[in-house]
């Protein structure tokens, strides 16, 4: 098949995202609702996506009273590599066109190339302009919450926040079994009681099949670390308390405590004692990185390169936490 080219848009955009989060975005319908085909004045009133081969999807945004309808059929799902999917808004056309959304790693997250087929010479430019205007918005729904990063409770304590799938055992044993534990922070047997040891060797760049070299002060790490913890607080399956680190004025003291909220479940990690800003800017970036494995292991997603959200991480966590 011959493409004429000078019917034929192509952008690419880089997002500091990893590559499945930015493919799930189009799939997504509470994500996608958001930003695709949204306009600034309008809202988005119906989101249908079937996100196979051969499924089709329906948005409409209602501008001025007026729903327009943005309709397709899925040709190609290879995630997080490929996406392509037929297009017409039959308001302005009732000609199938064909988008393909190629995405590959680069620089911490991934670049994006939209090409769109078979668009009409004089819509060219208003539907770049589009296109420019929709990956705005997919770019602002990646950006993380403030409520991701961790706040600052009192000197020396940093406490996360994150709504994870339930129901509350299963997270539970992603926090007390090591075989699950290992697949998001480190593995390593727990004697279940207050008292108890628990031996803990980290492989931070096994964490996920997307890889990324570490930053050149935790090289020495590439083998795997081992740290010693003692067991503080452990009341199942709401509340578990662990000694961290060690040092003169002694270990800091993590708790994760978990509360069901509905079908979800609520943690809240708090690192307590940390005697520094350094000691905050190694374990603030550290466990961001680490409970951003754990939501996407739990959603059942591959998660991007720990190293590649940790740099991202340690970057912001320099703005957020104030110069002593």
């Amino acid at each position: 098949m011959t493409v004429d080219s000078e019917r034929v848009l192509r952008i690419t955009r880089h997002f500091d995202a990893s590559p499945e989060r930015v493919f799930d975005a189009w799939l997504d319908p509470e994500t996608a609702g958001k930003w695709l085909f949204a306009t600034p004045t309008g809202q988005m009133t119906c989101v249908q996506i079937d996100a196979r081969v051969g499924g089709r999807f329906l948005l409409i945004d209602t501008r001025n009273g007026e729903g327009v309808e943005h309709i397709g059929e899925y040709l190609e799902l290879d995630r997080p590599r490929r996406l392509a999917f037929t297009f017409k808004v039959p308001k302005y056309s009732s000609e199938n066109t064909r988008v393909t959304i190629d995405i590959v790693p680069a620089a911490g997250g991934c670049d994006l190339t939209l090409t769109h087929e078979a668009v009409l010479p004089e819509w060219l430019d208003r539907t770049r302009q589009g296109w420019t205007m929709i990956l705005d918005g997919l770019a602002g729904s990646l950006q993380p919450a403030s409520g991701d990063h961790a706040i600052l409770v009192e000197p020396g304590t940093l406490r996360f926040e994150r709504i994870l799938p339930g129901p509350i055992e299963r997270v539970w044993a992603y926090l007390t079994e090591s075989d699950k534990r290992a697949q998001w922070l480190a593995a390593g047997e727990m004697e279940p009681r207050v008292g108890g040891t628990v031996e803990l060797k980290f492989y931070h760049s096994s964490l996920s099949r997307n890889t990324a070299p570490p930053p050149e002060q935790y090289k020495n790490q590439q083998e795997g670390q081992g740290t010693s913890h003692t067991v503080t607080r452990f009341e199942p399956p709401r509340l578990l308390g662990l000694t961290w680190g060690s040092g003169k004025d002694g270990p800091s003291e993590v708790t994760f405590e978990l509360t069901p909220q509905g079908d979800k479940v609520r943690l809240v990690l708090t690192h307590r004692r940390l005697r520094d800003r350094k000691a905050m800017l190694a374990v603030g970036p550290g466990w961001h990185s680490h409970l951003a494995v754990l939501v996407d292991r739990l959603e059942g997603r591959e998660p991007a390169a720990f190293w590649a959200v940790f740099i991202q991480a340690r970057s912001e966590y320099e703005k957020r936490l104030p110069a002593e």
